[in-house]
C-alpha cells in the first residue's frame, strides 16, 4: 500500500518540477508522461547505489523486524506485556517520542524526503536538458546545516553529461540542487544566508537580523564561510579543524578531497605533519 501510494505521488511531483522549469526559462520541450519521468528516475541509483524500489521495499520490513526484536528481546528478559508494549509504543510522558514505532516514522519520513529530492533533481536534470542547456552548477544552503560535502561541492560547474558530477540528494536531508548555467558558471540574483545552525523558524525574531540576510548567487559556501564569526566556523569545523583553520592558516578547501569527502584528522595530519606539531595537536 505504501508503495503504490508513493508512485502515485512520485508521478505527480515529477510532472509538476518539470512544468515548474519550463515556466521559468520560458522554453518549450517534449511533454512527458509522470509515468515516464518517474520510471527515467527509478532507474537512477541515489549516492551510495541503492534504488528508488530498494529503498521503498526495506521501509515495512524494517518497521516489522523492530517490533519483533523488541517483542523476543522482552520475553528472553522476563518483561511484561506493558513493558513490551510501552517500549513498542512509547510512553505517554514523552508523547510517545520514546517508542520504537517513533523511531520507523521518522526513517520513513527521512526516506520518502530523500526519495522524493531524487525524483526532483532527475526530472530538473530533464528539463534543463530539453531546454538545451549544457552546464550545471551544485548550490548547495548557506547555513550551518549544509553537510560537509555539500558545502564542499558548492559551486562547482560540471557538463550537463558528465557522468562524473554530482547529483542531489548525496545524503538524507539533503537540500541542494542543480540549477542550469552557461560555461563559466555565473548566476544572477542572489540567494540568502543564515549564520547559524538553527533552523529559521528556531532563531528568536530579535536575532533574525544580524544572522540572516542575502548575498550575491556566486557567492560560494568557502567564500559564505570566511565572511562568519568564530562561533559559527568553531561550531562547524568541530575545534581542531577550526584551529587548524584559524592558526594552522589552513585553507578551507583543505579539509576536503577532490571529491568532496571531509578527511579525518589522522589524514589531516599525514597531509601536513609539520602543522599539527606546531599547533600541538
Amino acid at each position: 500500500m505504501l508503495i503504490e501510494t508513493f508512485t502515485i505521488s512520485a508521478v505527480a511531483l515529477a510532472v509538476y518540477e518539470v512544468r515548474y522549469m519550463s515556466k521559468i526559462f520560458g522554453g518549450k520541450h517534449n511533454e512527458l508522461k509522470g509515468e515516464q519521468l518517474y520510471k527515467a528516475a527509478k532507474r537512477v541509483p541515489l549516492a551510495g547505489g541503492a534504488l528508488v524500489d530498494e529503498l521503498l521495499s526495506t521501509i515495512a520490513e524494517v518497521a516489522r523486524q523492530r517490533v519483533e526484536y523488541a517483542i523476543r528481546d522482552g520475553l528472553n528478559t522476563g518483561a511484561t506485556n506493558q513493558q513490551i508494549i510501552q517500549r513498542i509504543l512509547g510512553t505517554k510522558r514523552l508523547k510517545y517520542e520514546d517508542g520504537l514505532l517513533n523511531s520507523s516514522k521518522i526513517d520513513i519520513e527521512r526516506t520518502v524526503r530523500t526519495i522524493r529530492s531524487h525524483i526532483s533533481n532527475q526530472a530538473y536534470l530533464n528539463s534543463y536538458k530539453q531546454l538545451k542547456f549544457e552546464h550545471v552548477r551544485f548550490v548547495s544552503v548557506l547555513d550551518g546545516r549544509t553537510s560537509k560535502v555539500c558545502a564542499a561541492l558548492d559551486s562547482r560547474v560540471w557538463n550537463i553529461n558528465d557522468p562524473t558530477k554530482k547529483v542531489p540528494p548525496l545524503h538524507p536531508h539533503c537540500r541542494s540542487i542543480l540549477v542550469p548555467t552557461h560555461e563559466d558558471g555565473q548566476l544572477v540574483g542572489s540567494r540568502a544566508f543564515i549564520m547559524d545552525e538553527r533552523k529559521f523558524r528556531d532563531i528568536p525574531k530579535n536575532e533574525r537580523e544580524q544572522l540572516i540576510g542575502q548575498l550575491d548567487a556566486n557567492m560560494s559556501f568557502k567564500e559564505f564561510f570566511k565572511l562568519t564569526d568564530d562561533f559559527f566556523q568553531k561550531e562547524w569545523l568541530g575545534p581542531k579543524r577550526y584551529q587548524l583553520y584559524k592558526e594552522g592558516e589552513f585553507d578551507f578547501d583543505k579539509f576536503f578531497d577532490p571529491e568532496g569527502r571531509l578527511y579525518t584528522l589522522e589524514e589531516l595530519k599525514e597531509l601536513d605533519e609539520r602543522a599539527f606539531k606546531v599547533l600541538g595537536l
